[in-house]
């Protein structure tokens, strides 16, 4: 099922999507070893319905080492179960952002204070050569095994080796190693790598590659642009900055496609900033990924944008979860969080529940979810008041200072997922 190579480029732009990982799982791992064939089709007929024709997810090469047979067939049904429903995914092979280890405990962690995104592989098989590619079910295995059962499926959009490398070595020197493998063992794979900022592309689109074909798109982060001017601006500035790197790759190809793998919402819309708002960015998403798009001599600043996350869940990472931070668009029945977030996003209207709460499960986190000290109970979700032992009387001094805090923390508050 190798893609058309006439057709490659036009299946690279237009691309609308999400980040997914199902509601019930905290990391990758689960996603794929806890894997269920009618949680994911009905996932993907959320997606469907707002009109997505791609999503994000990350592979696991934790659970392809536990049992890669298993890991592989979970991948087989979840790409048949996409082209049904006329969706391409991106699979991401390996994840550097985390700072948890992929050790046996943090894999299968559930409890919300200790279950988070996990670093893979882990870093000290990052460290050196013979760590990542010496062994027959090392981290470089898994990218060839990869490439062999799916990397040319036209399926698939496209295999991201990594998300957020970055340029540290030896995790550098480790990406170009899987970035090579796969590229030898599939061709005419159609590769991209997750940067934060479309400057690291120029780290991985290089003759370091040994004469091998580099990327075939680029991308970016925006997921807390400060409001949409400022969006438009930097999503301006990363497009100048990619064909500036695509003439310099020297492959022929001076207009990659570019990519917003993930975007959140911005940070000045009230009332909260912890709270999804894709409302708030949706618009100028569209406007970059569509403008000029009739006109064959011009074409959009962006060719795909993947907003985070299209399951409505508590932040992936560890600092954003434990400051309250909440993503996302669906209820695991259907409802979405937000009905101006889901039409917005899809550009029509839709008939779905409207629920502006979080599930009643999420009380017992311990997280500052946005809502949880409102003192306005709303039915089905957080919004009541804290119990009577509760420590956040806002009256008085004590009061004051912690509410002096809180603003401080928001103003302070970083580029979070």
């Amino acid at each position: 099922m190798t893609p058309d190579p006439v057709d490659s480029d036009s299946r690279l732009r237009g691309r609308k999507g999400a980040v997914y990982l199902p509601q019930k799982d905290w990391n990758a791992y689960q996603m794929w070893a806890d894997y269920s064939n009618p949680l994911v089709e009905r996932d993907l007929g959320y997606a469907a319905d707002l009109g997505l024709n791609s999503l994000r997810v990350l592979a696991s090469y934790e659970c392809w080492r536990e049992e890669g047979p298993t890991f592989f067939a979970h991948v087989e049904h979840f790409l048949t179960a996409c082209e049904a429903r006329g969706i391409r995914p991106i699979v991401v092979l390996f994840e550097a952002p985390p700072e948890s280890p992929p050790t046996e405990e943090n894999l299968r962690a559930t409890d919300p204070r200790k279950a988070f995104g996990v670093h893979s592989p882990s870093r000290s098989e990052v460290l050196q050569p013979r760590n990542w590619k010496g062994y027959a079910r090392s981290p470089i295995h898994f990218a060839r095994r990869w490439a062999q059962e799916f990397a040319e499926d036209a399926r698939l959009l496209a295999t991201e080796i990594m998300n957020e490398p970055g340029e540290v070595r030896p995790r550098r020197e480790f990406v170009l190693d899987a970035l090579r493998a796969v590229r030898r063992q599939a061709p005419d794979a159609l590769l991209t790598m997750g940067t934060k900022d479309v400057r690291f592309a120029r780290l991985y689109d290089t003759d370091a590659l040994g004469g091998l074909r580099g990327l075939d798109a680029y991308q970016f982060h925006m997921n807390l642009p400060k409001n949409p001017t400022a969006a438009r601006r930097y999503a301006v500035e990363q497009r100048e900055l990619a064909d500036e790197i695509s003439a310099d790759a020297g492959d022929g190809d001076a207009d990659k496609p570019l990519w917003c793998t993930e975007w959140q919402r911005t940070l000045e819309e009230p009332p909260s900033r912890f709270a999804p708002n894709l409302a708030s960015l949706a618009p100028t998403m569209r406007d970059l990924r569509e403008e000029d798009a009739n006109n064959r001599d011009e074409r959009p600043t962006i060719d795909g944008d993947f907003f985070w996350s299209l399951m409505l869940r508590p932040a992936y990472l560890r600092n954003p979860r434990e400051k309250g931070r909440v993503n996302g668009l669906f209820h695991a029945d259907g409802a979405v969080y937000s009905r101006a977030d889901a039409e917005t996003v899809a550009g029509q209207p839709l008939d779905r529940p409207d629920r502006h709460t979080f599930p009643e499960s999420w009380r017992a986190h311990r997280f500052p979810y946005p809502g949880l000290n409102s003192g306005v109970r709303k039915s089905g979700g957080i919004g009541a008041q804290r119990p009577p032992d509760s420590r956040s009387d806002s009256s008085g001094p004590r009061g004051l200072r912690e509410s002096l805090a809180e603003r401080l923390r928001r103003i302070l508050d970083s580029d979070e997922k």
